[in-house]
């Protein structure tokens, strides 16, 4: 039985990072609570990972390396009730958009390319309140890079909180924002060289000795 997710209350602490609309979506939860969904991408390799949290970084520590075989790993982590916030540039100090009540799933590292080419990325789904700003944000935005901020805003305004006179909804729902499809809730496990191996730090470890030995 998979366990359930680690709750974090931030990504990189106190940092701001480079990130990429890789697709976005309009949804209505089962209360009838309109959300966006943003599919992100955080490139890792040759970037700053200052301040990464822990359950991210061991997996990163191995699959960082040249020689490592494997090109993904699931991580059983999750957020919620996050501020999300997004900047044209490093430095701009105020947000093109920002988002609270935000829950962040799905976290995953995927790994592509050899040599020089090789990225490494952080993987994410987060689902945010709607808004015309975050819309209009998404649609200018896709595809492109931005900088982003995710903080544990200590709201509580999440999809099970039948907020803004809206039905609440059940707590045991596990996909409680969206009415999505059943595959999109899937999680692969590590998958390299044709090999199912299980996504926690220490069976990545193992894994990883295996390869290079």
């Amino acid at each position: 039985m998979k366990s359930k997710p680690t709750k974090l209350q931030n990504l990189f602490e106190g940092h701001r990072r480079k990130a990429f609309l890789v697709a976005w979506s309009h949804l209505r939860t089962k209360a009838g609570e309109s959300r966006i969904k943003l599919d992100l991408k955080l490139p890792l390799l040759n970037e700053s990972v200052q301040g990464i949290n822990d359950a991210i970084a061991e997996a990163f520590g191995v699959m960082a390396k040249n020689e490592s075989k494997i090109d993904r790993t699931t991580l059983n982590v999750e957020m919620e009730g996050m501020t999300l916030e997004a900047f044209s540039t490093a430095e701009h100090r105020i947000p093109a958009v920002s988002s609270t009540g935000v829950k962040i799933l799905k976290l995953a590292l995927v790994a592509a390319g050899e040599g020089e080419k090789r990225t490494l990325d952080l993987v994410m789904v987060a689902y945010v309140p709607a808004s015309v700003q975050l819309r209009d944000w998404a649609w200018e935005h896709l595809h492109k890079e931005f900088h982003l901020e995710a903080v544990y805003s200590q709201t509580e305004m999440d999809f099970g909180s039948g907020e803004v006179g809206e039905e609440s909804e059940s707590a045991d729902d596990e996909d409680d924002a969206p009415d999505e499809d059943e595959d999109d809730d899937k999680v692969e496990p590590v998958v390299a060289a044709g090999a199912r191996q299980k996504s926690g730090p220490r069976e990545l470890a193992s894994f990883h000795a295996k390869q290079v030995n």
